[in-house]
């Protein structure tokens, strides 16, 4: 499966295999986890320091530094083939695409994955969450969205991309435990993706339908027991 991520030239084309029947490209799904973010509060708490952890070709870290001028943006991503591309097309002063070898000096105020863990190898995915609670601010916090397995076009999409085929999907609920078991504390949660780009006229409804389990992708917002709620 690795070898797939080691040739990010073909990544769009290959995710476009799975998404492309919903009739949308991966920038508008860019884009709407990204507008679901900012309408959460905790987007608006302190965001000196930003991690997209798993961030492929960089296409959503360019997005966080966009939709977060003030911040310094880190990127990693297991392929270094994948951070050369990149680094190639994305980086600027508040960008940086590294290793993640130097993460474990910085804590972060946000990190942000998207549809990462499922491709980690389930024994090591709590290892892995618990290295991510490790790098958080004390007031800081971790947004993570995943395929939401409930959903049939979301399994449908998974089983046609090449690089998820065969992977073990997460379920909320197996999410909630791994965050809760690292240490973290759940605050916030929802789903998102409901229609297809031929139901688009219906999208206006979805913000009143993020508690409804059936959205293509699910998010997860946990924090150190420490964290403050705004009042």
């Amino acid at each position: 499966m690795q070898e797939l991520f080691d040739i990010p030239e073909e990544y769009e084309n290959m995710l476009q295999q799975g998404i492309g029947l919903t009739g949308n490209d991966r920038h508008f799904f860019i884009k709407g986890r990204f507008d679901f973010l900012m309408g959460r509060e905790s987007a608006f708490l302190q965001t000196e320091k930003i991690l997209d952890f798993g961030c492929g070709t960089g296409e959503g870290a360019a997005e966080l530094a966009k939709r977060f001028p003030e911040s310094q943006v880190y990127a990693y991503d297991p392929s270094e083939k994948a951070l050369e591309f990149a680094r190639n097309r994305h980086s600027s002063e508040r960008l940086h695409f590294v290793s993640k070898e130097p993460l474990g000096k910085i804590r972060f105020d946000l990190i942000f994955l998207n549809c990462v863990l499922h491709h980690v190898e389930p024994e090591k995915r709590q290892e892995e969450v618990k290295f991510l609670a490790g790098l958080l601010h004390p007031e800081g916090r971790i947004w993570i969205f995943e395929n939401n397995p409930a959903n049939p076009g979301t399994r449908w999409a998974m089983y046609r991309n090449p690089f998820d085929k065969g992977v073990k999907k997460i379920w909320p609920s197996g999410l909630q435990k791994m965050l809760r078991k690292a240490g973290l504390e759940i605050r916030d949660q929802g789903f998102l993706f409901y229609f297809p780009q031929w139901l688009a006229f219906l999208r206006p409804l979805e913000r009143f339908l993020t508690a409804v389990p059936m959205g293509g992708q699910y998010a997860l917002m946990a924090a150190l027991p420490t964290f403050k709620k705004l009042p």
